[in-house]
C-alpha cells in the first residue's frame, strides 16, 4: 500500500470506495478536462477505490513521458475480465499484453500496412469502388453516412481479405460492426462486476437466470465474425485455389504450418482482424466529418478547391495515392480532421507493468492509464483558437504546430501501426469527394450543429441533411471514368 500523501492528486476519497464514484460518466474526456481545470489537479489525476486504480493523462508532456520515455513500464493492457478472458479479445493485438506474440503480431502487422508496404497494399485500392462510392452520393446524396461507411469497409475488407461488399449492408460489415460496436461497450473500466472483482467470474456464471451466459455467448459470437469466420472464408479459397490478393492469403502463404494449428490460426487472423477492425473505424469516423463538414465548415473555396482544380485542370482526372504530395492543403485538412474530430477520445486503457515514481508522485503497479487526448487536441497552448477547423496550422511550415497523429493515435510501443494507411485512405476519397462535389448545409435545417459527435468510446459525428450538387459536367466524366477501370 501507497500512502496517501504520495499518490497524484484527485477528488476526494471515501472508504473502501475510494473516488471512483467522482468518475463522469457522460461526455468523459470534456469533464475530465474541466474538472482537472476547476480543481488544479494538474498533469495526471488520479481515481482509485474497490481495488481498482485509474490515472487520467491530462497533458501532452505527461503523455510522451509515460508511454514514449517510460513505454517499458506503461505497455501493458488492464487485465478485462469480461472483454478480454470471457468473450476473447485478449487474443487480440489491441488486448494483447507485451512479450513474444506481441511483438511478432505487430511486427507482421506493420510489414502488412506500413509506409513500407504502400505501392503493393495501394493496388488494393480500385478506383472503381471509390467510382461506386461518388455515384451512389450523386443518386442517394441523402444517405452519405451509409456510402461512406460501405466505401471505408470496401477498402479495409479488400486490403485485409481481398473481399469487396456489393452492398452497404453487406453481412460481413453488419457483423463486423457490431462486434466493434460492442467492443466498445465492453471495454469500457468498471462497466462489468466481472472486471472490478474477477473472482465473481466463477459465481455469475452459475446464478440461475443470471445474462452473464447469454451475453458473453452473443459477445463471443461477434468477436468470431470480426477474425474468425473471415479468415477462415479465405481459408477455403485459397485451398480451391481462387483466393484473391490480400493481407490474409499473404500471411497464410508466409505462415503454412501455423494455419494448422488452432493456436496459430488465432494469432495470424487477429493480424488481419486487426486492419479491418481499425482501420474501417478511424478512417470512418474521420472520412464522415471530412467528406460532409469539412466542405461546409471552410467558407474559403478558394483555398479548399485551389490546388485540386490546378491538378485536375492540367491532368484532366483526379488524383492517385502515390500523389499526395502534391496536395499540402489537403494534406493538412486531414491533420486536422484527426485533431478537430478526434475519434477516441479517451484512447485505449493502457496498464503500468511496476510502479513508477512522476514528478514527485507515486503510480502504483497496475494502474490503468488513459490519456485525455481530446484535451490534448484543444490545448490552446498547443492550438490556438482550438474549437476552430482551421488547416492552415498545419500549413506553414516556418510556424507547424504539433503533429495530432503523435496523440490521435495513442503513442509509444503501442502506437497504432495503420497511421500511413488511414492518410492513404482519407486522401484517395476526400480528394476525389472535393474534386467532383458542392457541399452544403441546408437553409433553416434542424440538423444537429456541426460539432455534435456521439458520446461513446469511438466518437463518430452526428449525420445531418445537407445538399450535394456536382462542380461541373466534367465532373461526371471523372465518376464514369473510375467506374471503368
Amino acid at each position: 500500500m501507497h500512502s496517501r500523501a504520495n499518490l497524484p492528486p484527485g477528488p476526494f476519497a471515501f472508504p473502501i470506495l475510494g473516488n471512483l464514484i467522482s468518475m463522469p460518466t457522460k461526455e468523459k474526456a470534456r469533464q475530465f478536462r474541466d474538472m482537472t481545470s476547476s480543481k488544479n489537479y494538474g498533469e495526471i489525476t488520479y481515481f482509485h477505490g474497490l481495488g481498482q486504480s485509474i490515472l487520467i493523462i491530462n497533458s501532452l508532456r505527461a503523455m510522451s513521458e509515460f508511454f514514449v520515455r517510460r513505454s517499458d513500464l506503461s505497455g501493458g493492457r488492464p487485465t478485462l475480465t469480461m472483454c478480454g478472458e470471457l468473450v476473447g479479445y485478449d487474443k487480440a493485438i489491441v488486448l494483447k499484453q507485451p512479450g513474444k506474440e506481441f511483438r511478432e503480431m505487430r511486427k507482421e502487422l506493420s510489414y502488412a500496412i506500413g509506409k513500407g508496404s504502400a505501392s503493393k497494399r495501394d493496388r488494393l485500392l480500385r478506383r472503381e469502388d471509390l467510382g461506386t462510392y461518388l455515384q451512389n452520393i450523386a443518386k442517394m446524396p441523402n444517405l452519405l453516412w451509409e456510402h461512406s461507411r460501405c466505401v471505408i469497409n470496401t477498402y479495409s475488407l479488400a486490403i485485409a481479405y481481398g473481399y469487396r461488399p456489393a452492398k452497404y449492408n453487406d453481412e460481413f460489415i453488419t457483423k463486423a460492426e457490431r462486434a466493434l460496436s460492442e467492443f466498445v461497450d465492453l471495454i469500457q473500466p468498471g462497466s462489468w462486476i466481472v472486471d472490478l472483482f474477477p473472482f465473481l467470474k466463477h459465481v455469475v456464471l452459475r446464478i440461475p437466470f443470471s445474462r452473464y451466459p447469454r451475453e458473453i455467448a452473443k459477445y463471443q459470437e461477434s468477436q468470431k465474425a470480426l477474425s474468425i469466420t473471415p479468415w477462415r472464408m479465405v481459408k477455403t479459397q485459397l485451398s480451391e485455389g481462387t483466393a484473391p490478393e490480400s493481407v490474409c492469403l499473404s500471411l497464410m502463404q508466409k505462415f503454412p504450418e501455423r494455419v494448422l494449428t488452432a493456436e496459430g490460426e488465432s494469432s495470424l487472423s487477429w493480424i488481419v482482424g486487426n486492419i479491418y477492425a481499425g482501420g474501417s473505424d478511424t478512417v470512418r469516423g474521420s472520412l464522415s466529418s471530412g467528406s460532409i463538414k469539412v466542405s461546409i465548415m471552410i467558407n474559403r473555396p478558394y483555398q479548399r478547391y485551389a490546388e485540386i482544380d490546378e491538378f485536375t485542370n492540367r491532368m484532366g482526372r483526379c488524383p492517385n495515392t502515390n500523389e499526395k504530395d502534391q496536395f499540402p492543403y489537403l494534406s493538412a485538412m486531414i491533420s486536422e480532421l484527426y485533431r478537430w474530430a478526434i475519434v477516441a477520445p479517451m484512447g485505449i486503457p493502457h496498464m503500468l507493468v511496476e510502479d513508477m515514481v512522476y514528478n514527485g508522485y507515486i503510480i502504483p503497479k497496475n494502474t490503468t492509464l488513459l490519456v485525455n487526448a481530446w484535451s490534448i487536441s484543444q490545448d490552446p497552448s498547443i492550438y490556438p483558437d482550438p474549437t476552430t477547423f482551421h488547416p492552415e496550422r498545419f500549413v506553414d511550415k516556418a510556424q507547424l504546430e504539433l503533429d495530432p497523429r503523435e496523440f490521435a493515435f495513442g503513442g509509444g510501443r503501442r502506437i497504432c501501426p495503420g497511421i500511413n494507411l488511414a492518410d492513404t485512405m482519407l486522401f484517395f476519397t476526400l480528394s476525389m469527394v472535393l474534386a467532383v462535389y458542392n457541399i452544403s448545409p441546408l437553409p433553416k435545417s434542424k440538423s444537429p450543429p456541426l460539432w455534435a459527435f456521439t458520446d461513446k468510446f469511438s466518437r463518430h459525428p452526428l449525420p445531418f441533411p445537407c445538399k450535394i450538387t456536382l462542380r461541373s459536367a466534367k465532373c461526371q466524366e471523372w465518376i464514369d471514368g473510375a467506374l471503368a477501370e
